[in-house]
């Protein structure tokens, strides 16, 4: 068996935008040592009889009938984002986004982006940790989409 192509967890990244028209600027967030994008699916269940035998239990057909991306992270908070985060948070609106898989276009690099409203926010403190902790969570507002990495450099 080949080794497969990996990459380190540093190549992730969670970019916010700044609103801006025409040119929207997408700000990297600091600190964040664990994230992720994950993608659901929510599926709407028929059971379809068998017309030949209708004292048979039916079988369940399933059609998707909503999608939807989450994106989390955690990690140390960088206090020049807290006021950001806490805005975004405040204001109840879905901002732009951009989730970066920074490796070449071969390996599979590329982003994801679309609009996202900030679901969790979350700053913890403990004596053992030393610092002050962040977590936060967004969820869609609407598709989100997939650009290759040729199109970065383009």
């Amino acid at each position: 068996m080949a080794k497969p192509k990996t990459a380190s967890w540093s190549k992730l990244y969670i970019s916010v935008g700044d609103g801006a028209t025409p040119t929207e600027a997408f700000v990297r967030q600091c600190g964040l040592t664990s994230k992720g994008i994950s993608f659901t699916s929510d599926v709407a269940d028929v059971a379809v009889p068998d017309c030949d035998n209708p004292d048979e239990p039916a079988w369940s057909e399933r059609t998707v009938s909503t999608k939807s991306a989450t994106v989390s992270g955690d990690g140390v908070l960088a206090t020049d984002h807290r006021e950001d985060w806490d805005l975004w948070f405040q204001s109840g609106v879905a901002n732009n986004c951009r989730i970066e898989i920074d490796i070449p276009l071969a390996d599979g690099g590329g982003y994801y982006v679309g609009r996202f409203l900030l679901t969790t926010f979350t700053i913890n403190g403990n004596q053992d940790a030393a610092k002050l902790t962040i977590e936060v969570e967004m969820q869609s507002d609407g598709p989100v989409t997939w650009t290759d990495a040729v199109a970065l450099a383009a």
